[in-house]
C-alpha cells in the first residue's frame, strides 16, 4: 500500500516537473490599438523574427487592443531588431515585378523604390535613387557586412552607382533586380561573377 502511494506521488511530481520544464515562460505584453509586432519588438528590444516565433498563433496583420503577446527572453541589440524588421517587410514583396521607376507595394518596384519602401518601416526616409542612397550612411568593408546594410552596384545600365539591395546575411542580397528574373528576389552576392564585377560597396544606415 505504502509502495503504491510512493510510486503514485513520484509519478505525479514527475509529470508536474516535466510539464513545467517543457513549457517555455515568457514575459507578457497586452497590445494597444496602435501596436504592431514591429512596435512591440522595438519596445522590448527583441528581433521581429523571434517575436513572431514565440507567437505562432498571432496574425501580424491583426494586432488588436487586449491581445496578449509573448515576449521572448532573448534581447537583441537595437540595430538587429531594426534589420530584422526591414528584412521581414522586404520579404513580403518577394515576386513583385521589377519596373523602372516603380515604388508601389504589391505592384511594381525598381531597386531604389524597393529599398525606399522597406526602410520606411523603421522611420528612415530614403531618396528614390540608388546613387543618392549611396551618399548616405557609413561605408562598410565587404568582410564586415551585416544584415540591414545597403549593397550597391555600379556601371550596370549607366555609369556610376546604378543598383541597390539589402544584405540579409549568409552572402544573400534582397533586392528588386533584373539579372535573370525581373522581380523582388533574394540573390547570392559574392561568387556571382556579375555582382562581383559590378560591386561598388556597402553603406550602413542602421546603427
Amino acid at each position: 500500500m505504502k509502495k503504491s502511494i510512493i510510486l503514485s506521488s513520484a509519478l505525479t511530481l514527475s509529470i508536474l516537473f516535466s510539464g513545467s520544464a517543457s513549457a517555455a515562460t515568457y514575459d507578457k505584453y497586452t497590445a494597444n490599438e496602435s501596436d504592431t509586432l514591429w512596435i512591440i519588438a522595438q519596445k522590448y528590444g527583441v528581433s521581429l523574427s523571434s517575436l513572431m516565433a514565440v507567437n505562432p498563433k498571432v496574425d501580424p496583420s491583426n494586432i488588436y487592443k487586449g491581445l496578449t503577446i509573448n515576449i521572448p527572453n532573448d534581447r537583441t541589440s537595437d540595430w538587429e531588431a531594426k534589420a530584422d524588421a526591414i528584412i521581414a517587410k522586404g520579404k513580403t514583396q518577394l515576386g513583385v515585378p521589377y519596373v523602372f521607376g516603380g515604388d508601389l507595394p504589391d505592384q511594381a518596384f525598381d531597386c531604389s523604390g524597393f529599398t525606399q519602401f522597406v526602410f520606411q518601416e523603421i522611420g528612415i526616409e530614403l531618396p528614390h535613387s540608388s546613387s543618392m542612397q549611396s551618399d548616405l550612411g557609413t561605408f562598410v568593408p565587404a568582410d564586415q557586412l551585416r544584415k540591414g546594410d545597403l549593397i550597391f552596384l555600379s556601371d550596370t545600365y549607366q555609369p556610376g552607382v546604378s543598383h541597390v539591395g539589402i544584405y540579409i546575411g549568409n552572402n544573400k542580397m534582397l533586392h528588386a533586380g533584373t539579372m535573370g528574373t525581373r522581380e523582388v528576389k533574394i540573390s547570392d552576392l559574392f561568387g556571382v561573377p556579375y555582382y562581383e564585377q559590378h560591386y561598388w560597396g556597402a553603406k550602413r544606415l542602421i546603427q
